[in-house]
């Protein structure tokens, strides 16, 4: 009897947490839905996507002809899935953080399918028109005059081209197709090492992303399909067009690279400094690349197969040429701010101690170790900016029975005293 009435409560229990999950579904999807980022300030809003509302409004306008309509499962609209992507992008949120964020009530495998679909439809229909080598002679002849504009001597000039590490986590040692090991690169971690050929106006002109990180410069510029196409205009015009790169490539007659180890002040130190001068601009692109869109950034790895990480650099590449035609400044985050100097107001019979740094009472004293002030600044902020866009999309209605509930997972309700 008392065994009936335990397994009863256990039954009535697992329906009830059934139906608030239900509940909680339905609440979240109805939140995702009256939430428009497009009410946003320009400021946040640009913060949150790295792209204006005028870009992000064109890129929306250029890709819903190439994506599926909203399905009965998740009914997520075009431009939400691409505001998502455009997040993780920007973020590098490793879509758990990124599904559980702020701007929207989605799952984590649903992000996962929209990374998939407009990664996909990126690098499918707007890759070979924004990223694109000029072919033409005008096109040409535009882009060795703004070398020109830089430094006069240096004639014919069509790009300059240098390979980055872009972190990926590592691929199993025993894949068929991307086997782990030769992806550990000579900076001790797995990446894939993207080549990239720029202009004087930081546009990417050329993009690959197929090579493991272990592979050198020079061998994937022996594989680029840039190459054939310079060669084959020397060999067949006699036509002098150059692309500049670092040591680490070989001396061609439409590649320039640096003397080795010249003699200072000689004629070559000279050429290797005014030619330093120029091909700075390919680390400029990376740059800017890489701080527009921090899934790519140094400090984190794409947790994705490498053909999955290529599709993503690839649009973040797009995606960066259009900031540049759209001129999209770089947003700037409160990482790479500098912290300004605070003093510490302690009472003065108190002495608080952290690490070798004391603070000792009497009014003003040193400053406060970076990592606690980093800490209470990401508090305070995430605390305002959370608040700040519940009270500014939610409906007051809908945040007090979002109050109701508390993380069901864990199985726990509010009790009511709100």
């Amino acid at each position: 009897m008392a065994f009936d009435g335990f397994i009863h409560i256990i039954i009535n229990d697992h329906e009830t947490n059934i139906r608030q999950k239900r509940e909680v579904r339905i609440l979240q999807r109805h939140l995702r839905d009256v939430s428009n980022p497009f009410n946003l300030p320009e400021a946040l809003f640009l913060k949150l996507y790295r792209v204006n509302k005028h870009l992000c409004q064109y890129l929306i306008n250029t890709l819903i002809p190439h994506l599926n309509a909203p399905t009965r499962i998740t009914r997520i609209p075009v431009h939400l899935r691409i505001l998502t992507v455009l997040h993780f992008l920007g973020h590098g949120s490793y879509q758990a953080g990124l599904g559980h964020g702020y701007s929207f009530a989605e799952s984590q495998p649903v992000v996962s399918r929209c990374i998939t679909e407009i990664t996909d439809a990126i690098t499918q229909f707007l890759l070979p028109e924004w990223v694109k080598f000029p072919q033409t002679h005008e096109n040409k002849e535009e882009v060795k005059r703004q070398f020109q504009q830089l430094d006069p001597r240096f004639e014919n000039i069509v790009g300059v081209i240098d390979c980055t590490h872009i972190r990926i986590v590592s691929p199993p040692a025993n894949h068929p197709i991307h086997p782990g090991p030769p992806y550990y690169c000579r900076k001790n971690f797995y990446a894939i090492n993207t080549q990239i050929i720029g202009d004087a106006n930081r546009i990417i002109l050329n993009i690959n992303a197929r090579f493991p990180g272990s592979v050198h410069d020079s061998a994937i510029w022996m594989l680029s399909g840039i190459k054939p196409v310079l060669q084959r205009e020397y060999i067949e015009n006699g036509t002098l067009n150059y692309l500049i790169g670092d040591s680490g490539y070989p001396l061609e007659p439409w590649l320039l690279v640096p003397f080795a180890d010249p003699i200072q002040d000689s004629p070559e130190s000279r050429f290797n400094t005014a030619l330093s001068r120029v091909r700075v601009i390919i680390e400029h692109i990376n740059g800017l690349l890489k701080a527009r869109f921090r899934s790519i950034h140094g400090h984190r790895a794409l947790h994705y197969n490498p053909a999955r990480c290529a599709k993503i650099i690839y649009s973040c590449a797009v995606i960066h040429n259009m900031c540049r035609q759209f001129n999209v400044p770089v947003p700037l985050d409160e990482d790479d701010l500098p912290i300004p100097p605070r003093p510490l107001i302690v009472p003065p019979e108190a002495a608080v101690s952290c690490g070798t740094i004391s603070f000792l009472g009497g009014g003003w004293s040193a400053e406060p170790p970076d990592f606690l002030v980093e800490q209470v600044e990401f508090l305070v902020h995430d605390l305002y900016l959370s608040a700040w866009l519940f009270l500014e999309l939610v409906p007051l209605h809908l945040l007090l029975v979002f109050l109701a509930f508390r993380d069901l997972e864990s199985g726990c309700l509010l009790s009511g005293n709100l």
